[in-house]
């Protein structure tokens, strides 16, 4: 069996033999030439030499017409000051019934002092709490009928959805403050927050009051609903394309209604009514959740349905009664 020829190796030093290099022909060295314009291209300029003509040029004096100036850059640009004043006058009643309760004003003008509310026996408290469970489910059935359902039998608008929401905001509050009308809220100081006791001093718990059977988690569902229900209807700041040819008061109603809640929560959290009502633990933190949930949700709002101005009122959402609250 025959072994395998050996192969041929360069001897020593023969890759450095220069004398014995090919010398490449024209074609070899076209094929070298990557981009055969390159020579022709403009230089590359001296970026530290422009740099300091341009600084020469900068630090020239104004009077001399043939140097360039700096060109003053433009303002900032900034929403407009009145984007952040009022705009809805809270002092203007919520309805007609305004009437009604400036004739209660007068005819309490004399007993001021007198509490308007009594106590509600075991039946009553009773025939109370369903009237206003069929009243939330009546808004409700509205609504989900008003999304396409039934579009004849829900509300039209959310003008008048605000208009019920109230209605049942007014009775329940009167079940507590025995006040008839909520829009006594805004025009009251705001009632003081007493302050809670340190841990470890025996605290007790707050007693409740006779008067209390709930009414406080009606206005929680009630403030839970609301959003949901005023995001699905359509708003215009114009008076002439509002979608309930109102005279465009859809957005003041809706600050109101969203103020007057504010200050029940707080006369609740505070305890500030003639029955001494007060949101307990749970209550509270349900509360807070449901608050700040709106202050996020209802600026995006206004933006999604392009209405802008409302910086203020927006940013007054709830703020007493959250900053009445301390859990």
């Amino acid at each position: 069996m025959s072994e395998p020829n050996t192969p041929l190796h360069a001897g020593p030093d023969a890759q450095n033999d220069l004398d014995a290099l090919a010398e490449l022909d024209d074609a070899d060295i076209l094929d070298l030439d990557l981009d055969p314009g390159i020579d022709d291209s403009p230089s590359v300029p001296d970026l530290r030499a422009l740099n300091t003509q341009q600084e020469q040029e900068h630090t020239l004096s104004p009077l001399n017409p043939k140097k360039r100036t700096l060109e003053a850059s433009p303002a900032p640009v900034f929403d407009n000051a009145h984007d952040y004043q009022p705009r809805v006058d809270f002092t203007s009643p919520f309805s007609p019934s305004h009437n009604i309760l400036k004739a209660a004003e007068d005819s309490n003008a004399d007993h001021p002092s007198q509490p308007r509310s009594r106590r509600l026996s075991m039946p009553q408290q009773s025939r109370f709490v369903s009237y206003v469970d069929a009243r939330l489910m009546e808004i409700q059935r509205k609504f989900v009928q008003s999304r396409g359902l039934s579009p004849e039998k829900g509300y039209p608008s959310l003008i008048e959805l605000l208009h019920d929401i109230k209605a049942l905001v007014d009775f329940i509050w009167y079940s507590i403050d025995g006040t008839p009308h909520t829009d006594h809220l805004l025009q009251q100081p705001l009632p003081e927050v007493p302050e809670e006791p340190e841990v470890g001093q025996g605290t007790t718990a707050t007693p409740k009051s006779a008067a209390d059977f709930g009414q406080a988690s009606f206005l929680i569902r009630i403030a839970d609903d609301l959003l949901d229900y005023v995001e699905k209807f359509p708003i215009s700041d114009d008076a002439l394309v509002d979608e309930t040819h109102n005279g465009g008061e859809t957005i003041p109603k809706l600050f109101k209604l969203f103020f007057i809640l504010d200050r029940v929560f707080r006369a609740l959290i505070s305890g500030a009514n003639n029955n001494a009502i007060r949101l307990n633990g749970t209550d509270k933190i349900r509360f807070v959740g449901i608050a700040e949930r709106t202050r996020m949700r209802l600026p995006a709002y206004f933006e999604h349905n392009g209405v802008h101005g409302y910086h203020f009122e927006l940013s007054k959402i709830y703020e007493h009664s959250l900053d009445a609250c301390s859990c």
